[in-house]
């Protein structure tokens, strides 16, 4: 069985387009179609099908492809070992929610690093369904994940179909963060209800469920007292969000419990806030049966030291 025919299938799952895919590779595509005959009569098993919507693998084919690229990731991570120039342990792409544990975690684990040794790290923060996608699909190495755990059966679903396994990284409820001369800074009692009738709650946007369309909107829509306007701004990008909270005084955001240096760095605080099913968690996800390497375990570790510094803090 050549490995390589298993970059071709990888590569027509992912165009869905043998054609485009004999491009990408720069080969014929009667070669590139030849070498999947050859790949699945190894195998025994048909690995595409033709469909109006192009070619897409076949249940057996799912499978096969799923396998597949973990051999891959394997595979160069053999090759990385071998080359002194390039090594693994300077190489990562990982891939996280908007978080700012996080991201404090992530930059001390990189300025502890050693400064003269080669590095390449990728840090994408995105939604948990193009994290999951990421492991699975593009190479990454882990993932962080986040998600109600009144949805976590959908996500164990997803991500037993996708295999992959999880380690939760921190269970935690939600708190509303806001400049400190919001309005409501200093007020006994927060709840969701109030706070989102009266003020601009500032969102991520991009919290999908595996299976289900919009249940996270239901969830917080259901918590909103009945006939409110919804007044929320959705942005993608957390420095940006942290600048809103400041410029636009008068927001609110709900986000798990932020380090204190970075309450103090941008003006913030952050208070309890109160609604039903406020139980979130972030889990990490990775390959099945992958171990994670010493490097990465570094900053995995140092992500629950960041989250202790959150997490002892009394909040009210």
């Amino acid at each position: 069985m050549n490995t390589l025919h298993f970059k071709y299938a990888v590569e027509i799952e992912k165009t869905r387009s043998i054609t485009q895919a004999a491009e990408n590779l720069y080969m014929a595509q009667p070669n590139l179609s030849k070498a999947i005959k050859e790949l699945e009569n190894s195998l025994g098993i048909t690995i595409f099908r033709r469909t109006s919507k192009g070619v897409i693998p076949t249940d057996q084919g799912v499978k096969f492809l799923s396998y597949a690229k973990q051999v891959l990731i394997q595979i160069d991570n053999m090759e990385a070992i071998s080359s002194p120039e390039h090594s693994m342990e300077r190489k990562m792409r990982i891939s996280v929610p908007r978080a700012g544990y996080i991201s404090k975690a992530f930059s001390e684990y990189i300025a502890d690093s050693d400064s003269s040794a080669d590095m390449e790290v990728y840090f994408c923060e995105t939604n948990s369904l193009r994290s999951i996608e990421n492991v699975r699909d593009n190479g990454y190495n882990f993932a962080i994940i986040r998600y109600n755990t009144a949805h976590e059966s959908y996500f164990s679903d997803y991500l037993a179909d996708k295999n992959l396994e999880t380690q939760l990284l921190w269970e935690y409820e939600m708190l509303a963060v806001m400049s400190a001369e919001h309005p409501a800074a200093e007020e006994e009692e927060l709840t969701y209800a109030r706070l989102s009738a009266r003020y601009a709650e500032l969102c991520q946007g991009d919290d999908g469920v595996p299976y289900v369309s919009g249940a996270s909107e239901k969830l917080f829509a259901a918590n909103r007292p009945a006939g409110t306007k919804v007044k929320r701004i959705y942005m993608f990008d957390r420095g940006s969000a942290l600048d809103f909270l400041l410029t636009v005084p008068q927001s609110f955001m709900l986000d798990s419990p932020v380090p204190e240096s970075l309450c103090g760095k941008y003006g913030l605080v952050q208070r309890k806030c109160s609604f039903p099913d406020n139980s979130f968690r972030d889990v990490i996800v990775y390959s099945a049966g992958r171990r994670l390497m010493e490097s990465e375990l570094a900053l995995v570790n140092r992500m629950y030291e960041v989250r202790n510094e959150a997490a002892f803090k009394e909040y009210i």
